[in-house]
């Protein structure tokens, strides 16, 4: 049903629901709360319930108690027709109610690829910098939560700048275009859960220089078939993996340089395969392994653990 018009859905689930379960003369009366939120709703999305707001009261009110409480999410595909409409109604509502890490937006996407069409322009530095199928988070407190590694796919990346609070969950990031970044963020902090970002032409994961702190928890996520798996560089951004594997890079499974700080937690923790070294660490850059010396962490890569320019990579036992 999803996709039909708000009232069709509506006439089908009154009829199934109060005219076939409720006592005989209910039906004349609106329909109880529970009914809609356990019953009516699902089967609905915001844009759905916004379109209905005119028919009566009672649909206003409802309106207004649901998105006042933040229980109705967007959906790709429904709500608006692809990703790249998302961050749009997020400018929108975003100037009408306070989202917060605790009650973040909530987009949801389906089953399939979703494809990103968007040109991102960065102005950071002196020249701009211009990114291919890249959608550019510009607003705080979201939460992108998709139907699995195997089931959601996401063909672009996302850059995240100036913003907190950023979440990725349940679903494969793969940027083939010209720059391939799958999440490159500065200035941000973002957490990712039951995430592969796989197959892109440049990084799964990026995490420049900054002028401010850039952090990032990783949790059973993969970073695979890039060109880099995840690279952190600057002494102001860290970032913390926990059970992920770094597998088939091109060049580095996981690097650090500059200064930064990675920290990796897990007995899944795993980097193997990747052509030139698994894990890098390099001018002052600080790899800390939460793990036993004799945990198989680092394995068949070009060359397992490389470091240089005073960079260091170390086993610690908590």
């Amino acid at each position: 049903m999803e996709g039909e018009p708000v009232a069709k859905k509506t006439k089908f689930v009154l009829k199934t629901i109060i005219y076939d379960k409720l006592k005989a003369n209910q039906w004349l009366d609106e329909p109880p709360l529970e009914i809609w939120d356990h019953h009516i709703i699902p089967l609905l999305s915001l844009k759905d319930l916004a379109l209905a707001r005119p028919v009566c009261t009672f649909f206003e009110a409802y309106w207004q108690e649901k998105f006042s409480n933040n229980v109705l999410p967007l959906r790709v595909g429904n709500d608006v027709a692809t990703i790249d409409g998302v961050m749009g109604v997020i400018e929108i509502l975003s100037s009408r109610r306070v989202y917060t890490k605790l009650n973040p937006f909530v987009v949801l996407l389906g089953k399939g690829d979703h494809e990103i069409k968007s040109l991102y322009e960065d102005h950071y530095g002196n020249t701009p910098g211009y990114y291919q199928a890249t959608f550019g988070i510009t607003r705080s407190n979201i939460t992108f939560v998709g139907k699995g590694i195997d089931t959601t796919r996401i063909l672009g990346g996302f850059h995240i700048g100036n913003v907190e609070n950023i979440t990725f969950k349940q679903m494969t990031l793969t940027n083939r275009s010209g720059e391939g970044n799958g999440i490159r963020m500065r200035i941000s902090k973002v957490e990712l859960m039951d995430v592969a970002l796989k197959g892109c032409t440049n990084h799964g994961l990026y995490i420049p220089h900054s002028i401010s702190e850039t952090t990032v928890v990783a949790t059973r996520c993969e970073f695979a078939n890039s060109g880099f798996g995840a690279v952190v560089e600057g002494s102001l951004n860290s970032a913390t993996f926990n059970n992920c594997v770094f597998y088939d890079n091109k060049y580095h499974g996981l690097a650090g340089s500059s200064k930064a700080t990675i920290h990796l937690h897990g007995e899944d923790t795993a980097i193997h395969s990747n052509k030139s070294n698994g894990i890098y660490a390099s001018i002052s850059a600080k790899v800390i392994i939460h793990l036993p010396s004799n945990h198989n962490t680092c394995y068949n890569n070009g060359t397992d653990r490389n470091t240089r320019s005073f960079g260091t990579i170390n086993n610690v036992e908590d």
